[in-house]
């Protein structure tokens, strides 16, 4: 009798153990760490409390957050011409590619007698081309197949104001830095207004490496920043780390009165929208052909020609049943490492037929081709990669939540793949 007593008694524990500690709440955990450098995100990497802190660095000047999708040929003279002081232009994420219309309002906002500071991972090619500065690429969105490499990123910052001094913090990659060559030419000896100047202002390093430097355009300076998520609320809330994001600050003039904010995130130069189709010539009488000729169809093809063709069930997938059988003695005798290992093999091996992926190296490059064919979101596809890793490199720890996750994860990617 108290056998049977003690079974009931489990079974509300077990449900609860599950729904606690189920895929939800770790999913969620994951998502937690992902980079986001959203203003408003309080999760370890967006930058909530670096545009909390604005107010306090910048006390007399207005604050103003532009739009993610922000276009800077779209700036209006009230942004481009302050007579009572200076404008700063906060620029914040991964990804920095603009068109030529943009960069050229951009220059022409820093001659004006304004500042720029760019926060970036990966930066523009026509921009490193007119500066000689050749941005050296992060990895901040990387997957960590070794728990020791965030620890590299501890004592690799410096500022100009103490080299004696370092931050850094246990995190995702700080070690960007740009590799600066000075042009020789006769533009780089022009002093006019219209070139920024040879020599960056060196205001801190990476590991000896410059990672924070300025460049004069007229009366105004474009100040680049190689490591973005200095600005994360991670980095922030390690220990002195706000004293490096004050000595940040400090580098800029004094009569500030207006500060924008872009959390720009990862920009591309245009959109793909249907728009930009008809945009070219070519393009557009392709489209209008195609239309007139999908009315034509509609018109004079609309009506059926033949009766309705009966739906023919189809046959039954018997390897399917026998698949799941399979796969319930496996669990059935407690042997989820197995499972979960032949679940990979299987899943993988769909990539391959399905996809016509190669597998045998589940890098960012493969994520990224994923991603583009199956139409899932990037995320959910780094997220499983993630659990794939751990199950090969066999440091995760197999239970009946992980296992249920791991095949909840693998079913929602069958179910919501464009195939």
């Amino acid at each position: 009798m108290r056998i049977k007593t003690w079974k009931y008694l489990l079974i509300p524990l077990l449900v609860w153990v599950l729904t606690s500690c189920g895929p939800d709440k770790l999913m969620k955990d994951r998502v937690k760490w992902q980079v986001n450098l959203g203003k408003d995100n309080k999760k370890p990497y967006g930058t909530y409390l670096a545009w909390s802190s604005l107010k306090y660095f910048f006390p007399d000047a207005r604050i103003e957050a532009l739009s993610p999708g922000f276009r800077y040929s779209s700036m209006d003279n009230t942004m481009k011409y302050n007579n009572d002081g200076r404008s700063l232009l906060i620029l914040h994420g991964l990804n920095f590619y603009i068109s030529d219309e943009e960069w050229s309002a951009l220059k022409e906002f820093i001659n004006n007698g304004n500042e720029v500071v760019l926060f970036c991972s990966r930066l523009d090619n026509k921009i490193e081309k007119e500066l000689n500065c050749f941005k050296v690429i992060n990895e901040e969105e990387s997957i960590f197949y070794d728990l020791n490499h965030e620890k590299d990123n501890l004592h690799v910052l410096k500022t100009w104001k103490s080299l004696l001094v370092t931050y850094g913090y246990e995190g995702r990659s700080l070690l960007g830095y740009f590799n600066i060559q000075p042009d020789t030419t006769e533009q780089a000896n022009d002093s006019s207004a219209t070139y920024f100047s040879v020599f960056p202002d060196t205001l801190g390093y990476e590991h000896n490496q410059p990672d924070f430097i300025r460049y004069t355009l007229g009366d105004g300076h474009l100040t680049l920043h190689a490591a973005p998520l200095v600005l994360s609320n991670y980095f922030l809330l390690q220990d002195g780390n706000e004293n490096y994001l004050a000595d940040l600050w400090q580098t800029l003039p004094g009569n500030i009165n207006h500060v924008y904010w872009n959390d720009y995130f990862k920009r591309s130069v245009k959109s793909a929208g249907i728009g930009l189709l008809f945009k070219y010539p070519a393009t557009r009488l392709a489209m209008w052909l195609a239309i007139i000729a999908l009315i034509l169809y509609v018109l004079f093809e609309g009506k059926r020609k033949q009766r309705i063709i009966p739906i023919i069930p189809p046959l039954k997938n018997d390897s399917v049943s026998f698949v799941e059988t399979v796969g319930r003695l496996y669990y059935n005798k407690g042997n989820h490492n197995n499972l979960s290992q032949k679940m990979v093999l299987q899943f993988l091996e769909w990539v391959r037929t399905h996809y016509f992926l190669n597998t045998n190296l589940l890098n960012q490059d493969f994520i990224r081709q994923l991603t583009i064919k199956s139409g899932q979101p990037e995320s959910a596809v780094k997220g499983l990669m993630e659990m794939i890793h751990e199950i090969k490199l066999g440091t995760a720890y197999i239970d009946d939540a992980y296992l249920y996750q791991l095949y909840t994860t693998i079913q929602i990617f069958y179910k919501n793949n464009r195939l």
